[in-house]
């Protein structure tokens, strides 16, 4: 098929240069100090080309591109690299970025539904590398890479007021087959709680099958103040939170997923980190009623802390209390969980689960543990009893003193007791 120009009139396509108000940062590459700087492009005409009835190609390999109220498209971006893609507006919109790479410069989005990103690499950005601003629905970001971002990876700026409905939601995100490498926080979604209410709440947003590691200094992969209904799973979390600074010369005290709501955590893979593996703050939102989940997770020493917690902290029992209508507790089951070699600093219990008070009832069971640490007495449930939580069950949960009694290895960690443990294939 011949490739042909679409009419100017049918597309407005312009190549603008982002106004770039950072400060240059300095950022850790290959163990070296590097100072990021900030160079503005000119503005030129972004070519369109009609690759099929269905395909646009846009770009011309180089400088900036901005893509604005484009509806039911599918876009494949010319190879090359690029110093800014902006996108607004967009509607059922699938761009294909494959060989695509953004350097020293940043990806932002504006109110959008539906929108799919694949195959983009961002990296040597002094700043933040995924701005996304407005109300935004169905966001799937895919096969992308992020390598030396000097601040937060993937941000979302968009918090309204929960009232019920749909149009003060965001929701049904994914983020699938991502790799993070040396990067600073991986994905920021803030929310929180106040007395106008519930605010920038996520929902049923999905973090699955991606890679974290290198990352001397990332603290949280994820952090959502208020998200319902989440799935983290299967991604592969190693090295990482190693760096530690002058006000923190331990380390701070970080969760690497750091979620307030209520969801799912499985088959994930966590090793040679600090952090709680998640710390999932139970709350409800509304007249929702929904569980934590935790189970089929492999966590591998830490230099702190204990693998997973569970907690609804004293602000949010405060809230609730006050504000019955709007939130509510959470329950939560943490079963089939493989942990081991946990704080090795020993300056605070490493146990497979920190439990302080959460306002509902917990079911803990089939967990298999070794080589942990507990600062008084000996290691027996697996527990660091922090509060008044209604435990259950607490049925079948193993702890060994070594490694060679509850694993094969520590590459697959397949367990050596039937039923208890996490799923070896999970990580093959």
């Amino acid at each position: 098929m011949t490739m042909k120009r679409i009419p100017a009139l049918l597309i407005l396509l312009f190549l603008t240069a982002p106004a770039f108000s950072q400060q240059d940062s300095v950022i850790i590459v290959g163990g070296k100090l590097i100072t990021l700087k900030r160079t503005p492009k000119k503005a030129t005409v972004v070519p369109v080309t009609q690759l099929s009835a269905n395909v646009m190609q846009v770009g011309n390999g180089s400088g900036a591109i901005d893509l604005k109220y484009i509806t039911n498209k599918k876009i494949k971006i010319k190879s090359g690299v690029y110093s800014n893609i902006t996108i607004g507006n967009a509607t059922n919109v699938k761009i294909d970025a494959s060989n695509v790479k953004i350097i020293n410069g940043s990806l932002d989005i504006y109110t959008s539904d539906h929108l799919e990103i694949g195959g983009l690499v961002i990296s040597d950005v002094a700043y933040r590398a995924v701005n996304i601003r407005g109300f935004c629905n169905s966001i799937y970001f895919h096969d992308m890479t992020f390598r030396n971002i000097g601040n937060n990876t993937i941000t979302y700026e968009y918090q309204p007021v929960y009232d019920g409905t749909d149009q003060t939601v965001s929701k049904n995100w994914k983020f699938e087959r991502l790799i993070f490498e040396n990067t600073g926080q991986g994905f920021a979604a803030g929310g929180g709680f106040n007395a106008k209410g519930i605010v920038g709440l996520l929902r049923n947003f999905k973090f699955l099958n991606n890679t974290i590691k290198n990352c001397p200094s990332i603290g949280n992969i994820v952090w959502s103040g208020a998200a319902e209904n989440y799935e983290i799973a299967g991604n592969k979390v190693n090295n990482i939170n190693t760096i530690y600074s002058k006000q923190a010369p331990n380390g701070i005290h970080n969760g690497i997923f750091m979620m307030i709501g209520t969801g799912s955590f499985h088959h994930n893979k966590i090793t040679n980190h600090q952090g709680n593996a998640i710390r999932a703050w139970g709350m409800n939102y509304g007249r929702a009623k929904y569980e934590i989940l935790i189970y089929n997770n492999t966590v591998y020493n830490s230099w702190k802390y204990g693998a997973f917690e569970l907690q609804a902290t004293p602000d949010m029992q405060a809230y609730i209390a006050k504000y019955p209508a709007v939130a509510s507790y959470a329950n939560a089951k943490v079963y089939n969980n493989t942990a081991g070699r946990l704080n090795r600093a020993k300056d605070w219990d490493g146990q497979l689960l920190d439990l302080y008070t959460t306002g509902g009832t917990v079911a803990y069971y089939n967990n298999l543990g070794f080589e942990m640490y507990r600062s008084q007495g000996a290691v027996t449930d697996m527990i660091n009893w922090n509060g008044k939580t209604k435990v259950v069950r607490n049925t079948n949960n193993r702890y060994f003193s070594t490694q060679s009694k509850a694993i094969s290895n520590a590459n697959t960690f397949e367990t050596l007791i039937k039923g208890i443990g996490a799923s070896a294939f999970s990580y093959q």
